[in-house]
């Protein structure tokens, strides 16, 4: 067998684990989907403790009208009973107002309590968004360290692979490498097959035996008649 295709095959090896490792690289998950979602979180707490604060100042403000009415109502209720104002109608009018305060205020209680019972709803998403947001944080930060790791483990075995790839290109024929090269890209990578148990290694198509012995015995380049490949014998076939 021409020994420029076992240098050639021997290539062939080093270009398909530089393949593998690009596929490799190419399918590392970087936590995208993880950062994503904590995007997502984060704009939801963010929102939750905005909501949490408007809520929080409306019951303040809520309870500032609440005292103010009260020391509204106290007053008036003391001038009522104090026995100063004995003028018949002033008094149904202090009286319409300490119960039109009475009301105000009636309002407001309930108001307030309202604003109390969304604060806990509230206050409980804000904690549980929190919480998520903190799980989301671990995992992407965990997806992030992994990648890093991996990256950099796949860029030394690439690192490793092109310094043999440029070792095992020395010793092939330039016009040989060029078609070699030329059949990998139009053939998914793979330029050169072996024969194996009297088939090519790459499409599988069983060959004609003269193929083989062609490939085996003499100096020819030649190629499957159903992929084109170059073929060569990594070994002799079992008799």
């Amino acid at each position: 067998m021409n020994q420029s295709l076992v240098a050639l095959d021997a290539l062939q090896e080093v270009d398909t684990a530089i393949a593998r490792t690009e596929r490799a690289y190419r399918a590392l998950d970087s936590g995208e989907a993880e950062r994503k979602l904590l995007l997502e979180v984060k704009s939801a707490h963010e929102k939750a403790l905005s909501a949490l604060r408007e809520t929080e100042a409306s019951r303040l403000d809520a309870e500032l009208q609440l005292n103010t009415v009260e020391e509204k109502k106290r007053d008036h209720e003391g001038k009522l009973y104090s026995g100063k104002i004995s003028n018949p109608k002033e008094l149904a009018a202090m009286q319409h107002e300490i119960e039109a305060l009475g009301r105000q205020r009636a309002k407001l209680d309930e108001r307030i309590l309202e604003l109390m019972e969304e604060d806990e709803r509230q206050r409980t998403a804000v904690t549980e968004l929190a919480a998520r947001l903190e799980r989301i944080q671990s995992q992407y930060d965990a997806k992030v360290q992994a990648c890093a790791a991996e990256t950099r483990k796949l860029k030394a075995r690439m690192a490793k692979l092109a310094a043999l790839r440029t070792e095992r290109v020395a010793g092939i024929p330039a016009s040989l490498l060029k078609r070699y090269d030329a059949l990998r890209v139009s053939k998914h990578g793979v330029g050169i097959a072996r024969i194996v148990e009297g088939r090519c290694g790459a499409c599988n198509t069983s060959l004609p035996r003269n193929t083989v012995s062609q490939v085996r015995d003499s100096e020819a380049l030649v190629t499957c008649d159903s992929c084109g490949r170059l073929l060569c014998i990594h070994s002799d076939p079992p008799q």
